[in-house]
Formats: C-alpha cells, structure tokens, sequence
C-alpha cells in the first residue's frame, strides 16, 4: 500500500459515504483492482470512518451544539432531535447486526453491489419524482413536513432502512434520504436528518470494527495479515494522516454539494451514476473479470 493508494482511498469514502451512490460499493470495487480483493488494512478503515465523522462534526457544528444542549436540558428543539437520533439507531443496530455476516459474505460477489445499487438508482428517481410533484403543490401540508415534525415512524422507518443497507451496495445516505421523502418529509429535511443520523452511524460503525482491532492487541498478539499493512507498504503513520485528510476534506465537500443538490430535487443524476455502475458492477461479477487466483 503507498502513498496514493491512502489518497484515493480516502477521497473514495470522504465522497461516497455521503453522497448517494454506496461508499461500500466503490471502496469494494477499488480494493479489487489495487490489492486483488484485498481488504484495506482495519486500522486503516477504522480512521477513514473517523475522517468522515470529522467531516459532519465541522459542517454541522450549530446542529451539534444544540443536540448536546437538548441531550442537557436546554434546548427543546435538541432534545426532540436527539431522541428521533436514538430512536433511529435502534432498528440500525438490532437490522445491521443481523445482517453483519451476510454483508461481509457479499464482499466476495460484486454482483451482489451491483444489485444495491441498481435498487438505490431506483429509490432516488422515485424520490426525485416526489419531491418534485410535492413542490408543484399549492399547499404547505402537501409539499411535505419539515424537520421539526419529525415522527417516530419517520424514525423508526429511516433507521431500519439503514440497518437493512449499507453494506449490500444499497447506499446509506441515499436509501435514508428517500425513505424519509416516502415517510413525507421534505427533501431538505430528509437530507438534513440523514447528515444528522450519520454522526452515531459513523461512530458506531467504527467502535464495531475498532473491536476486531483492539481484540489481539490486549491479548498480547500479533495483528493477523488481513488487519495489517501488508508487507512493502509505506510508513502506516504517513498513509493514515494522509487518509484521513483526504476523507475528511472531500467529505465536507460532498455534504456540501448533496445539501445544495436536495434544497430544489436534483437527485436524478446520482440516480444515473448507481445505474451505470450497478450495471458495470453486475457485468463484472457476473463474468468473474476481477476474480484474482
């Protein structure tokens, strides 16, 4: 592993972890074509998902302030945030669980990505359309609810969609943020409770995998191969910081363009983007072209 493979690997999820088109799917597909299906080193992962989480931490400071006022006491509006966050996080842990070990499985099929992303190709059109009829519409009820009239269905709904995705090739910002414009919240607000659930997600996702890291290491034991950088690669320090940083930055750069994308429905070339890829994706794992012996 070199210097630019920790770049690319970090713009690679800093952009698809928020974007909507399945940052499982590409960091997938680029570790079969830099390291032979080789999984990234866990450690390496682990801080990846701490760069993105630092992406939404910056860009939604404000929004972070007034969840740990609410989670205080002071702040009405954050309290009510936050437990539509907490209520959300159970149907994501009790469905990601679950499904952990398929979703592992299915790193060795491509098809299987190629398929998560044709269904979130499909999730986002069907939004789009909605979004755009619901602008259409002369009254204010119609059009949608915001994010203060969150429900706990809304919660409950968007929380299990997460858990059942992410990990399939079904994108975790793009099937919450359509779930959320199903449930009949507006597109903004389906998108700003998406970014929102995203920082326990993140946090999360990352304690689960910092486990398996953390595991031989208080046992006294050597990291086994598939955990370490591989032999020959550059100095960790050096492509962690460079990771991270590339993670970090063109994270902030996509919730910035997603949120601007989602203020008036402009979803339908994301929509473009899964269905070309689900469709090379399917080609390739159908055909085994990137199986490595």
């Amino acid at each position: 592993m070199n210097l630019l493979h920790a770049i690319l690997l970090g713009l690679i999820q800093g952009l698809t972890e928020f974007l909507p088109v399945s940052s499982t799917a590409h960091l997938t597909l680029a570790e079969h074509l830099m390291f032979g299906g080789r999984p990234m080193p866990l450690a390496f992962d682990v801080l990846l998902h701490g760069g993105t989480l630092i992406a939404l931490m910056v860009y939604f400071r404000r929004e972070l302030v007034q969840l740990v006022m609410g989670c205080l006491g002071r702040d009405a509006e954050g309290r009510k945030l936050a437990f539509w966050l907490f209520l959300a996080m159970i149907p994501t842990g009790i469905f990601g669980l679950a499904t952990r070990g398929v979703k592992e499985a299915a790193k060795e099929h491509l098809w299987v990505y190629g398929i998560g992303l044709l269904c979130t190709s499909g999730l986002l059109f069907l939004a789009n359309r909605m979004s755009r009829e619901r602008n259409n519409m002369l009254s204010e009820d119609q059009a949608g609810r915001g994010i203060g009239d969150l429900r706990a269905s809304d919660a409950l709904a968007v929380g299990t969609i997460q858990g059942l995705g992410g990990g399939f090739g079904l994108s975790r910002s793009g099937s919450t943020i359509a779930m959320g414009v199903f449930q009949g919240l507006r597109l903004p607000a389906s998108a700003r409770f998406s970014f929102l659930l995203g920082m326990p997600t993140i946090a999360a996702a990352a304690v689960v995998e910092l486990r398996g890291l953390l595991k031989p290491l208080f046992k006294h034991q050597p990291l086994p191969a598939e955990l370490a950088f591989p032999a020959g690669s550059a100095a960790p320090g050096l492509l962690c910081v460079a990771g991270v940083l590339a993670a970090a930055i063109s994270g902030y750069l996509a919730i910035g363009l997603l949120d601007r994308f989602t203020r008036k429905p402009r979803l339908n070339g994301f929509a473009l983007y899964c269905l070309g890829l689900g469709l090379v994706m399917l080609v390739l794992g159908g055909t085994g072209a990137l199986n490595h012996h």
